[in-house]
């Protein structure tokens, strides 16, 4: 349809009150860097949308805002609750969260092997707390956040049915959307997730939405920490307005 407009899915992760060391900034965003974005969002005419919504309109059943946007965070950080999620609710702007259920009230542990330290991640209580919020939606991002691709075929589906089955259970809705950690997939990845009953599925492949990408491998554009003025980036502001405007795909294959 020549009247779809190409839809953003920005991949956040940690919202931290200051920044951090040099080596993080594609972990994060801080505070007040994250408060001006939405805040460019509001007055750029932006119009955060759902999983379903996004869902509806790629099946041809709804129609989209003129400039519609999905917000996303990776891993569930600690700092969402006190960074994220009472602005987004002030705001009204939906939102959804990836969980890693067996690592929650934990930490991303798993980039200690890379040379990282490790973050808090969000509790049961601050997640059921923001959950009370139907504006947030809590997904699923595996059970311990592996390289998918590389793991053997009962930890792949550990890792996928798992973590569908916990987090349902506690939160009682269905987990319909899954984050592939690291967007490491592979063609068996994508049929084990079709066949966990996941509709949607998100990728960190460099892209905005077109009507008929395929549902388990939609693109997302990731949002990090950039300076107000970098000679690497540019003006922080500029660099997240071009993020959100540019038709590059850095998809192997673009599908339409």
């Amino acid at each position: 349809m020549n009247d779809w407009p190409p839809v953003p899915i920005l991949m956040y992760h940690a919202v931290e009150d200051a920044a951090r060391a040099p080596e993080y900034k594609h972990f994060y965003v801080t505070r007040s860097e994250f408060a001006g974005q939405m805040r460019m969002l509001r007055r750029g005419g932006y119009t955060p949308i759902t999983f379903p919504m996004l869902a509806d309109a790629m099946a041809g059943d709804a129609a989209l805002p003129a400039k519609p946007v999905l917000l996303t965070f990776d891993d569930g950080y600690a700092n969402l609750l006190t960074n994220v999620h009472p602005l987004l609710r002030k705001m009204n702007f939906p939102y959804t969260v990836f969980l890693v259920s067996e690592r929650i009230g934990k930490t991303n542990d798993w980039v200690i092997a890379e040379g990282y330290e490790a973050t808090p991640l969000l509790d049961w209580t601050q997640i059921h707390e923001m959950n009370e919020w139907d504006g947030v939606s809590f997904q699923a991002h595996t059970a311990t956040h592996p390289h998918l691709n590389r793991i053997a075929p009962d930890q792949l589906r550990h890792e996928i049915y798992n973590s569908k089955q916990q987090l349902e259970q506690q939160l009682q809705h269905p987990m319909d959307v899954l984050c592939y950690p690291y967007g490491h997939l592979s063609d068996e990845v994508v049929d084990e997730t079709r066949a966990a009953g996941y509709a949607m599925a998100v990728t960190t492949d460099f892209g905005r939405v077109r009507q008929n990408d395929d549902l388990l491998r939609l693109p997302r554009i990731s949002v990090y920490h950039v300076p107000f003025l970098s000679l690497t980036y540019g003006i922080g502001p500029l660099n997240f307005d071009w993020r959100l405007r540019t038709r590059k795909d850095g998809r192997t294959v673009p599908n339409g």
